[in-house]
């Protein structure tokens, strides 16, 4: 059992007429539960034993909040009167509502069929998971890839420790973040021993377009024993998530080493239990907890040595090289930035900062231009300025989820930002003060910002994980077309832990 998890045993008795099912009064099928672990095995037990044709994914169904059809595993347990729900791979999607359905298909072992199909909704808790931990079963208590970044051209390697002193095999099973479908690919032939402590892939993988990031579900059972426990890849007794990135190549021009006296790990763990808790932010749910092994994925500089994941190590300080023409000719019809490139310029010389970054940051914050906070601020009722004139934040600046567009306005206010120019410049002083220029923290990219490696856990811009990566793509484009018959060259400052 999931010393982590409660089990839940639903009660249910076949009544002696055909066709008819009653549940007993200690089952509450039917009570929402709430708070559950994304790894939870529901177990459904009957008071007569069942046929073991009808004890399917037909029969016995979990649906999601669309009821829509989740591919969880359903097994006759030990006992033919009970019955083992067991989640999809990985585990249920946090903070999300699902149903556990019995159908009218389901049959006693003397034949009887239930009259009505039963439900129950549960909805997960807010936190990822990094495994189960079944007790008294042997569990995979780390895991170090031999590989990071991994290669397209190579074969990852994993090097596993087990809590076990019994023989143990491990089978691993892999999932692309492009892949929507949620298909795995199997990097093992079956259960296989390790050789000289390490899993060795039998497959190469693609590194897609400009990267690819590996969720890898690592499985381990005794040796010769069929596994405790299934789901849609195999059986097991215990499983564990990690991830590695796979690209087509290492790039490291133009790259500066900044070596910590901080190991991975050590900053991993400070992350971890930060006051500010670390969240991965995915379809728009702000709040679910990143796991050890999602924040280290996304931690680890070394993950991000390519061409595309470096520009989180891009430096965020001032060169020379753009011109207020070739910014002008890229912010036309950029809404109120229109023609504001000497602005623009002259903030980012002023406050030694990147102009391509700034300008880039200002889009990404504003949607090119268009949003509330960059046309003038919080409005009242009848379309007034809340403070009589209009305001402008352009960088997002204490604009904070609550309330973004009126924390945002407030700040604008109380800085005097009351044109554009003021704004820019404002906002350039705030940014520089505060994270690119500050000599106490240093963070002069946006890996720094979110991470801040010589004081992990303090003064960090993101609680979002992925927030530094899924600032790429933009800063990319920006950065490209801004820059585009300029003879700037872009520096990169990349952290090497111990």
């Amino acid at each position: 059992m999931n010393k982590n998890v409660k089990t839940l045993i639903i009660t249910a008795a076949f009544a002696l007429v055909a066709f008819q099912f009653k549940v007993s009064a200690n089952s509450s099928l039917g009570a929402p539960r709430i708070n559950i672990d994304t790894n939870k095995e529901w177990t459904v037990k009957f008071s007569s034993n069942l046929e073991p044709s009808t004890v399917n994914s037909t029969n016995i169904q979990v649906t999601d909040k669309n009821n829509v059809q989740v591919p969880v595993a359903v097994t006759l347990g030990n006992d033919p009167s009970t019955v083992l729900v067991s989640p999809k791979v990985s585990g249920y999607d946090p903070s999300e509502k699902y149903n556990l359905v019995i159908g009218e298909g389901l049959k006693s072992a003397s034949g009887k069929n239930l009259s009505n199909p039963l439900s129950m909704q549960f909805t997960t808790s807010n936190k990822y998971s990094d495994g189960t931990s079944y007790t008294d079963l042997p569990k995979i208590t780390s895991n170090k890839f031999e590989y990071a970044p991994l290669l397209s051209s190579e074969k990852q390697g994993f090097f596993i420790k087990c809590d076990s002193s019994s023989d143990v095999q491990y089978r691993i099973f892999v999932n692309g973040q492009n892949d929507k479908d949620g298909n795995y690919t199997e990097l093992t032939n079956g259960y296989t021993n390790e050789d000289s402590g390490k899993i060795t892939s039998l497959k190469t993988l693609s590194a897609g377009t400009n990267g690819e990031k590996y969720k890898a579900v690592i499985y381990v059972k005794r040796t010769g024993v069929t596994g405790a426990h299934k789901d849609g890849n195999t059986e097991y007794d215990n499983y564990y998530v990690d991830y590695f990135r796979c690209v087509d190549n290492v790039d490291s021009k133009s790259s500066e080493f900044i070596n910590y006296d901080i190991s991975l790990d050590d900053m991993v763990n400070t992350q971890l239990n930060s006051d500010s808790t670390p969240v991965f932010v995915a379809a728009n749910v702000m709040d679910n907890a990143a796991t050890k092994n999602q924040i280290k994925y996304y931690s680890d500089p070394n993950n991000f040595l390519d061409s595309y994941g470096k520009y989180q190590f891009l430096k965020l300080t001032y060169s020379d090289g753009v011109t207020a023409d070739s910014l002008n000719n890229f912010l036309k019809g950029k809404g109120i930035f229109d023609g504001k490139g000497q602005a623009f310029l002259d903030a980012a010389k002023n406050n030694n900062i990147s102009v391509a970054y700034l300008v880039s940051h200002a889009m990404l914050e504003t949607g090119n231009g268009t949003s509330k906070l960059a046309n003038g601020g919080a409005t009242d009722s009848s379309g007034n300025y809340i403070y009589g004139v209009p305001v402008y934040n352009f960088f997002g600046i204490n604009a904070t989820d609550d309330n973004a567009v009126l924390n945002g306005t407030k700040t604008a206010y109380e800085n005097g930002w009351t044109t554009v120019e003021r704004a820019i410049s404002g906002g350039a002083q705030w940014i520089g003060k505060w994270y690119i220029n500050n000599p106490s923290t240093n963070q002069n990219t946006i890996y720094k910002m979110r991470w801040n490696p010589g004081n992990p856990g303090q003064h960090e811009y993101a609680t979002d994980i992925s927030w530094a990566y899924k600032q790429i793509p933009n800063i990319i484009k920006e950065m490209q077309d801004i820059t585009s018959g300029s003879n700037l060259e872009l520096e990169f400052e990349i952290p090497k832990y111990k």
